[in-house]
């Protein structure tokens, strides 16, 4: 076995949520400019921006930063809403099992994100996320972090500083931002990463979702 704690990441790696955030999104842009926002501008154009930034872009900067920080409130309760109403929201397959072999091996893991606290106290309700973990390790968008890279060190502090990490991951930056954490690091193959994968260094390997993967991390290369 080459590793001894799991970070994962959670929107398009644990839960393939892309399209919910289209939806939504769609939504908020027609409201406001009366245009829709179609889900390849959202992925080529503004896709990881955050909310304050994107609704910047799309009303060409005519809103404040209150108003801005309102409207993001507006698009993560549109957007759990639709989720929770979305029959498939669903975690990632394999991911239910996967946590249930890591907690028979004792395997220390956690979950580092960009979303923010009402979004993770929905994730923990809706998914259960606290029959399988604990969820006091969970680190996510509380104002204190200046990057994903500084999220996904906390998060191995949270798990003890395990020597041997692997991190899952969907987002081309946050790939690169868990590769700085010297830890081995897995992608999962979003429209984002396919046309990047040979850019990125040192990457560990890449799947499209949970199962089987044990017997992947068994036979990943020191």
């Amino acid at each position: 076995m080459h590793y001894n704690g799991i970070i994962f990441d959670f929107n398009g790696t644990l839960f393939f949520d892309t399209d919910l955030h289209v939806q939504a999104w769609d939504q908020i842009s027609f409201e406001l400019t009366g245009k829709h926002l179609t889900k390849q501008d959202l992925l080529t154009k503004y896709w990881g921006l955050p909310n304050a930034d994107l609704i910047h872009a799309i009303t060409n900067h005519t809103l404040t930063d209150t108003e801005c920080m309102e409207i993001s409130r507006k698009k993560e309760a549109l957007y759990r809403s639709i989720a929770k109403s979305d029959r498939n929201s669903v975690l990632a397959p394999g991911a239910i099992d996967f946590f249930t072999y890591l907690n028979q091996h004792n395997i220390p893991f956690t979950i580092a994100t960009a979303s923010i606290k009402e979004n993770v106290d929905f994730y923990i309700h809706h998914f259960h996320l606290d029959q399988y973990m604990d969820t006091n390790t969970i680190v996510f968008d509380d104002g204190n972090y200046k990057s994903k890279y500084q999220m996904y060190q906390q998060a191995i502090q949270n798990i003890h500083n395990p020597s041997h990490t692997v991190i899952f991951e969907d987002s081309i930056n946050g790939v690169l931002a868990a590769n700085h954490t010297g830890s081995k690091v897995i992608a999962i193959q979003s429209d984002e990463l396919k046309t990047r994968l040979e850019y990125i260094p040192n990457l560990g390997s890449t799947i499209h979702d949970f199962q089987n993967i044990t017997h992947l991390l068994d036979n990943l290369s020191d």
